[in-house]
């Protein structure tokens, strides 16, 4: 689970932002439902205020420490340090995995890695390794065979020692990898993905066939917000290429002993995108791990909204303590996080900066409080200058 992460000289956060997922004791308890850590975070923010530049950063640590070993020579690191600033960006994530607890911190800039380290937590804070452009300055107890990894301007360490078939004690790196490993979501390093082609039409029906589990998890969601559909079921066919592949049907009431049926392509765009993104909600959700998610109220209904985040907050329903963090345009889905679970973004001559709602120093917001109607009032910041 995500404690806390951050990123310094990163897009238009020109001194950095700090995310806080932690629940300290003040927090009420039917919030915090006996968890320390938030499972759920969203977002708000006027349009180009650095909302989306948070989700990026996460996916920034993702895909560097997981997809960067095999880049060749020369390919930039995907960093877009503040209005092109010569000084490096600088990440922090605090996490736990596999019941340890890590810091990760990492400087670059987009042509050379300027520090890299990790840190665990168990009784003190010890060092686990550290690097310096690419020279290995530290390293832990039983952590000898990294001086053989060959370390590169555009690859992380973590990411390097999976491919490398070393003989000695790596589970602390394995953690970390795992960790990313886990992310999924609707953004990458530098934009925002298009879902029909990030959670394509062949791949989620092949999901759905291979994860029955799945498309029940799916299903039942889907029937719950649209009243007019009953079923949804798989079929195979073989296409021009003499290829098997496997395509829904949606059935609708009112046909009596035989439901109307119709085809993915003939649904609204609201059916077909829950169809789409449910299944790595629900793979989140099953495995553990992190969903992130721009503008994931997109093509939904604002009172499908809080049933899904209701998935992470249950403990039912999120056994594994999945954790989810999303921007949303959508007003009153603040209601619903409350001030514990919302950040909210603004932006002044072109420097971002945020805060969670329950910074703010004052009792302006209460529990028994209306938070969208400040927010619209322009008393709690994160509004658009119209």
């Amino acid at each position: 689970m995500i404690h806390s992460f951050g990123a310094n000289n990163y897009f238009s956060f020109k001194d950095g932002f700090d995310i806080s997922f932690e629940l300290n004791s003040k927090v009420p308890k039917d919030i915090t439902q006996g968890r320390k850590i938030s499972t759920v975070m969203g977002i708000k923010g006027a349009n180009a205020s650095g909302k989306t530049s948070i989700l990026r950063a996460l996916e920034f640590m993702n895909s560097f420490c997981t997809r960067t070993f095999a880049r060749s020579e020369g390919v930039d690191n995907y960093v877009a340090p503040f209005f092109n600033s010569d000084k490096p960006c600088d990440f922090y994530i605090d996490f736990e995995s596999n019941d340890t607890r890590y810091i990760y911190e990492c400087s670059l800039t987009q042509k050379e890695v300027i520090r890299e380290a990790l840190y665990k937590k168990v009784s003190r804070k010890t060092k686990v390794f550290e690097r310096k452009n690419n020279e290995l300055v530290h390293k832990g107890p039983g952590l000898e065979g990294l001086e053989l990894i060959i370390l590169k301007n555009n690859s992380s360490l973590i990411d390097s020692i999976n491919h490398y078939n070393l003989k000695f004690d790596s589970s602390d790196l394995q953690n970390v990898h795992s960790f990313f490993g886990k992310f999924q979501g609707n953004v990458s390093a530098l934009t925002v993905l298009d879902d029909k082609n990030f959670y394509t039409y062949k791949d989620v029906n092949e999901y759905y066939h291979n994860v029955p589990k799945a498309l029940e998890f799916t299903k039942d969601i889907i029937t719950r917000c649209d009243m007019g559909i009953s079923d949804i079921k798989l079929f195979e066919r073989t296409n021009e290429k003499g290829e098997l592949e496997h395509y829904p049907m949606f059935y609708h009431t009112g046909g009596g002993d035989h439901p109307r049926a119709l085809t993915y392509f003939t649904e609204s765009h609201g059916t077909t995108a829950l169809y789409r993104r449910l299944q790595a909600y629900w793979s989140v959700l099953y495995w553990g791990g992190t969903l992130i998610m721009d503008e994931f109220d997109t093509n939904l209904h604002p009172d499908l909204l809080p049933i899904i985040i209701d998935l992470f907050l249950s403990q039912e329903t999120n056994p594994r303590a999945a954790q989810f963090i999303f921007t949303s345009h959508n007003l009153e889905i603040i209601d619903h996080l409350g001030k514990y679970r919302t950040v909210l973004v603004g932006k002044t001559e072109s420097e971002s900066f945020c805060y969670r709602l329950d910074e703010i120093p004052s009792d302006i917001i209460r529990n028994d409080r209306s938070i969208s109607a400040l927010y619209r009032g322009g008393k709690i910041g994160g509004v658009p200058n119209l």
